[in-house]
């Protein structure tokens, strides 16, 4: 690593002096190519021979018409170094119609450095419930996608002014490299600008947690095209029917094996399951989760936790009464099944140096993801809307700022995610309003959340199926708190933190504005203001190591009961 340390120094003190001589003297307009330029016949065959021309003399600057292109997306671009492309005015336009786990990259390089691309508007269909989709749930489609191999260099990338809409992909996508899961030696890809983007209704699909269950186990509260699209894509064979429960009975009758030819249980001890479609007994709740606790080829007992003792049913149940298996599975699953790479309208992995700014995002799933990155700069965006998590600090990043952003969750889920082991981050002048699960912080050290809005962020425990979403836990509707303090380790602990003249305006859904579970330290709330339904901060007893200043409004609840982990990652 010392030798390409080395290297990359080198590089850096050369680059910005050779690449402008080399851009300065080499013009390329697409123009030259013949593009059909009509939005309808295929122009990759045109962008393939300027791009190749353009690696051959390494780099220049490109300019692209302001017409309308079509891309078939049976080929990427490769893309080169020293290169700058202005494609003001130019709309680029994907298939109308992809299939099942249709994968589409329009630009892509490896080790690429000072290479700037500005303007253009790309055009996608990304699924989208409840409206005509000729785009299936599980298609990707990215536009540019930079990758840095073991030993080589990506630095210098800009991506400015480009605008997008119903991309199901990532517009910009950067990654480092390292070894899967390996996130101390990273060849990091650096320097790394997004800037005045406006990319809507961008980024990878999501279903939402709990989204096609809940249709399928509470029908009455969907649409029939709801529940058609539901039924489409939901894994079907998990769901049993035929089911048999009497009154003062212990067993549930239903044909329990896995087909006439494997004669092995379909279901066993532990297996988590629940009921619905018809009259269940009077002690049974529609949607709550049990437990196998004893299983044959022709029945199973049931309990509320594992090993516990069997149910003994209050009433018979009726006869079109259905099962669904492995229900902790299926109701918590977010993504279609076979859905492609990536997360977001901007996702930047093991990067150096980030700077996003100025950018308008919404999406049909995260709205954007930061993960494994040093030295980041999220600043004067605007989070429209998104179906999934809206800021999304991902695992293990260094050195971020995150200021000055109007995040609108707009009944999605998270509204902010500083997800696992997030070091050294600081959130001043934010707005979170219109969140669905709250604003998760999960194992933490050293982090400032100062001078913030967080606004009724709690929405999915809306008790409305429009909104809210119910949980498999119990069959009733979920609930979070604003913000919680999480670990994902056993007796991890984190800190220090400190919470300081934020306004907090809690929802009718909220049970508590801040929950701290165990293991927390050196943690300081001060100046901070409560306001609407709640001001509960929960923490557990006899913690020395949270200090609780003026705080107008705050109700502090100790105790194990409310320093337990309440609010899991999906609060299902």
């Amino acid at each position: 690593m010392k030798i390409h340390t080395f290297l990359v120094l080198i590089f850096l003190f050369l680059g910005d002096f050779l690449s402008a001589n080399i851009i300065a003297n080499r013009l390329f307009n697409l123009e030259s190519y013949s593009p059909h330029a009509d939005g309808l016949t295929d122009d990759t065959p045109a962008f393939l021979k300027l791009f190749k021309d353009v690696e051959e003399s390494g780099g220049g600057v490109i300019t692209i018409p302001p017409k309308d292109y079509y891309f078939s997306g049976e080929m990427s671009i490769p893309v080169t170094s020293n290169t700058e492309v202005f494609a003001y005015g130019a709309r680029f336009f994907l298939p109308e119609i992809l299939g099942d786990k249709a994968r589409l990259v329009l630009f892509d390089g490896v080790d690429i450095s000072n290479f700037k691309w500005s303007g253009g508007f790309f055009k996608g269909y990304c699924f989208d419930p409840g409206y005509k989709n000729t785009w299936e749930p599980n298609v990707n489609t990215r536009i540019f996608v930079i990758n840095t191999s073991e030993v080589g260099i990506t630095t210098n990338i800009t991506f400015r002014d480009i605008s997008s809409e119903k991309i199901a992909g990532a517009v910009v996508n950067v990654n480092g490299y390292s070894e899967e899961r390996d996130f101390l030696d990273i060849n990091f890809a650096t320097n790394i600008t997004v800037e005045n983007c406006n990319l809507i209704n961008s980024g990878r699909f999501m279903w939402d947690y709990g989204y096609l269950w809940q249709i399928v186990v509470f029908p009455e509260d969907h649409t029939t095209e709801e529940l058609g699209m539901a039924y489409k894509y939901f894994d079907n064979d998990l769901i049993i029917s035929d089911i048999r429960i009497s009154e003062k009975d212990n067993r549930i009758y239903f044909n329990n094996v896995v087909s006439e030819m494997d004669e092995s249980l379909l279901m066993s001890e532990d297996q988590d399951i629940c009921f619905f479609n018809d009259t269940l007994p009077d002690n049974l709740i529609r949607g709550k989760m049990y437990f196998v606790v004893e299983a044959s080829k022709s029945y199973i007992k049931i309990s509320e936790t594992k090993g516990g003792n069997p149910i003994v049913f209050g009433s018979t149940g009726g006869y079109k009464i259905k099962l669904m298996n492995k229900v902790s599975r299926v109701a918590r699953q977010w993504e279609p099944t076979g859905s492609g790479p990536g997360k977001g309208a901007i996702d930047v992995n093991k990067c150096k140096n980030t700077i996003i700014t100025g950018c308008q995002i919404s999406s049909l799933g995260d709205a954007m993801h930061i993960h494994a990155c040093h030295d980041n700069i999220f600043t004067n965006n605007h989070i429209l809307s998104a179906r999934m998590g809206a800021f999304f600090l991902a695992e293990y990043c260094k050195n971020s700022t995150i200021s000055n952003n109007i995040v609108d969750g707009n009944n999605g889920s998270r509204i902010c995610s500083i997800e696992k082991s997030n070091e050294n981050v600081t959130m001043t002048g934010n707005i979170f309003k219109n969140g669905g699960r709250g604003c998760w912080i999960n194992q933490p050290k050293n982090l400032i959340i100062q001078n913030n809005f967080f606004l009724n962020n709690t929405l999915k425990g809306t008790e409305n199926s429009a909104k809210g979403r119910r949980s498999y836990r119990t069959g009733g509707w979920q609930n979070f708190a604003e913000m919680y303090f999480t670990t994902y380790e056993k007796n991890g602990e984190y800190g220090s933190v400190i919470i300081k003249d934020n306004v907090f305006n809690t929802g009718n859904e909220a049970p508590a504005a801040i929950q701290f579970e165990s293991n927390g330290s050196n943690i300081q709330m001060d100046g901070n203001i409560f306001q609407g339904h709640t001001g509960g901060v929960w923490m557990e007893d006899n913690v020395s190591s949270i200090i609780i200043g003026n705080n107008p409004g705050i109700e502090v609840k100790k105790g194990k009961e409310y320093s337990k982990s309440l609010f899991s990652n999906t609060g299902m």
